[in-house]
C-alpha cells in the first residue's frame, strides 16, 4: 500500500508534470522541436553530471546485460517521447496534449500484465474501449490531416511513456531510482546528439526570459527533480498502480492551458476528456 509519503510525492509529479504541457506550450513559441527538445536535456544531463557523485550510488555494479533494457528506457523517455510530445505541441494546445497523455497509464496496465505479469482485471478491455473513444472524440474537432497529426503524436508520446515505466521496473529494483535516472538522461542525451545543428545556438541565443524559464522549468522540475521522484515511486510499488498519478495530469494541463495560455475547451475536448478521465480511472481501479 502507498503510504502518505508516496501519496505526497504522487500529487507534486503530477502538478509538475501537469503544468510542464503549458511550459512546452510556451517555449514551442520560440523554440523548434528538436531544439527544445536538445537544449532542455543538455541542461538534465549537466545537472545529473553535477549531482552524480552526491546522488548515484548503484546497488550494484553495472552489467552489460541491463544495457539493451537501458537502451529502451533512454530512447522512449529521453528521445520518442519528448520529440513526439514538443512537436504535437506545435499544432495542438496544452490542454488537449494533456488529456490524450492520460492514455500512458492504460499501456502501463496493459504492458506491466504482458512484461512484468502483474495482475490485471478484466475491466481493462472496457477502459481500452473508452479511452479509443475518448482519444477518437477530442481529435474530431480538427479534421485536417496536419492538425491530425499533432494528436496522433501525443499519442506515440503516451505510448513512450507506458513502455518506459515498465522497462524500468527491473532496473530501478536492481540499481536503485538515481542511478537509473541518471544514465537514462546520460544516454538518452547522447541519441539526440545527431538532431544539433546551428539553429540551436541561434534560437538560445534570441530566447526570451519566458522562454528561458520555461525550459529551465521543463529541465530542473519537469526532468531532474520529476524524475528522481518518478523512478523512487517505481521502486516502491507495482507500475501498474503508479498510473494513478496520470489522474491528476490533464486536469492540471487543463487549468494551465486555460488560466496561463487563455486556451479554451470546446465539447468535444470536454467529452473526450471525460471519456479519457473514466477509462483512466476504470482501467485502474481495483475491484474490492
Amino acid at each position: 500500500m502507498v503510504n502518505l509519503r508516496g501519496y505526497t510525492l504522487i500529487v507534486v509529479l503530477s502538478v509538475v508534470w501537469g503544468m510542464a504541457f503549458v511550459a512546452i506550450k510556451s517555449a514551442d513559441v520560440e523554440l523548434s522541436s528538436n531544439n527544445l527538445t536538445l537544449l532542455r536535456w543538455f541542461i538534465v544531463a549537466a545537472s545529473f553530471l553535477v549531482l552524480y557523485p552526491l546522488l548515484v550510488n548503484p546497488k550494484v555494479k553495472f552489467e552489460m546485460k541491463d544495457f539493451p533494457r537501458l537502451l529502451i528506457v533512454a530512447l522512449t523517455s529521453v528521445d520518442i517521447y519528448h520529440l513526439s510530445l514538443n512537436a504535437a505541441e506545435k499544432t495542438v494546445n496544452a490542454s488537449l496534449a494533456g488529456l490524450l497523455i492520460s492514455l500512458s497509464p492504460l499501456t502501463t496496465v496493459l504492458l506491466s500484465g504482458m512484461v512484468l505479469h502483474e495482475k490485471i482485471h478484466r475491466r481493462l478491455g472496457l477502459a481500452l474501449v473508452l479511452a479509443i473513444a475518448g482519444a477518437v472524440l477530442i481529435s474530431s474537432q480538427d479534421f485536417s490531416l496536419t492538425a491530425g497529426a499533432g494528436p496522433l503524436l501525443v499519442v506515440v508520446a503516451a505510448l513512450a511513456s507506458g513502455t518506459y515505466t515498465v522497462a524500468s521496473k527491473p532496473l530501478v529494483g536492481k540499481y536503485g531510482p538515481f542511478p537509473v535516472a541518471a544514465w537514462t538522461a546520460f544516454l538518452g542525451t547522447a541519441i539526440l546528439l545527431p538532431l544539433v545543428s546551428p539553429s540551436l545556438i541561434e534560437q538560445a541565443q534570441s530566447l526570451s526570459e519566458v522562454g528561458w524559464a520555461s525550459v529551465l522549468y521543463l529541465a530542473i522540475l519537469s526532468t531532474v527533480v520529476a524524475n528522481l521522484i518518478f523512478f523512487t515511486l517505481v521502486n516502491q510499488q507495482a507500475v501498474s498502480k503508479l498510473g494513478v498519478q496520470l489522474y491528476l495530469v490533464p486536469m492540471i494541463s487543463a487549468a494551465g492551458g486555460v488560466l496561463v495560455l487563455g486556451e479554451s475547451l470546446g465539447p468535444a475536448t470536454l467529452a473526450g476528456g471525460a471519456l479519457l478521465l473514466a477509462a483512466v480511472a476504470l482501467g485502474m481501479s481495483r475491484r474490492h
